[in-house]
């Protein structure tokens, strides 16, 4: 990957190379954007506080030079350059870098390529690592992108469901809630925070509880025709519900919460 190193006001970049969990090898990158000189052994430490992921650099002029010297096979970041700079930025978030941890999540969040046919999944498994980490508008970025590989997997619209709920954007979460049950009407977690939606409208006791802002009307009305419905409109897997397919994204975590719901207009 590339990355920039500041002393004083000069600034260098560098081509950097993971040869172990915590060791790099790192060599000077010329006027002509090709890694040139020496190489020199950076351990992590060194890595998280003097150098600094600069990937539009390195896709649009490290990589294309490199090609054309025959260094690299193509221009675009690989499964393995993702995941490296992903968890570099996980690093720095659990270090409480946010600011550079947001700069490398929005930064991937970018690259283009189909990563092998692997890119929902990379995108899926970064936003439930965001989302447990506290990085829930990162997250929900993630799962955006994940989307953009795939359109029938309900245990991906349940994540960015979740993500939103988490991040308090209610429209945000029953379009994607929708879209979930929509593809599997009998999906657990999906309905789970259905009910959840549903429970916490105009309930100021349990909105208090879980920190959330009220839910607009039109949400909780469309939150309760969903559960309602029993209309199943694509032909699905006959297997357990809460099995996760091969090739599927998985749902990141346990239910969200349990809220106890009456029938609406009902004294029960």
């Amino acid at each position: 990957m590339g990355a920039s190193a500041s002393s004083h006001m000069n600034q260098t970049f560098w081509f950097i190379r993971q040869v172990s969990n915590d060791m790099f090898e790192g060599q000077l990158i010329n006027n002509r954007h090709l890694p040139a000189g020496e190489v020199e052994t950076i351990p992590l430490e060194i890595l998280i506080h003097n150098y600094v992921p600069e990937i539009a650099y390195y896709v649009g002029l490290v990589l294309p030079a490199m090609k054309e010297q025959g260094l690299s096979d193509g221009t675009d970041l690989d499964e393995h350059n993702l995941t490296s700079l992903f968890g570099l930025g996980l690093i720095y978030a659990t270090r409480n870098q946010m600011k550079l941890a947001q700069s490398v999540i929005s930064e991937i969040v970018e690259v283009q390529g189909d990563f092998a046919g692997r890119g929902q999944f990379l995108f899926n498994e970064f936003g439930i690592a965001l989302r447990k980490n506290g990085l829930v508008p990162e997250a929900v970025e993630c799962f955006r992108r994940a989307s953009e590989f795939v359109h029938d997997d309900e245990n991906l619209y349940y994540n960015l469901a979740r993500a939103c709920y988490e991040n308090d954007d209610w429209h945000g979460c029953i379009e994607n809630l929708v879209q979930s049950h929509r593809l599997n009407p009998r999906l657990e977690v999906t309905r789970n925070l259905l009910e959840v939606v549903v429970g916490l409208e105009e309930n100021e006791y349990r909105l208090s509880q879980y920190g959330k802002p009220p839910v607009p009307p039109d949400v909780a009305s469309r939150a309760r025709e969903v559960l309602a419905s029993d209309t199943v409109k694509l032909p699905l897997d006959e297997g357990p519900v809460m099995r996760i397919e091969p090739g599927r994204a998985r749902s990141g975590g346990p239910p969200v919460g349990t809220v106890h719901v009456k029938r609406h207009g009902s004294d029960e």
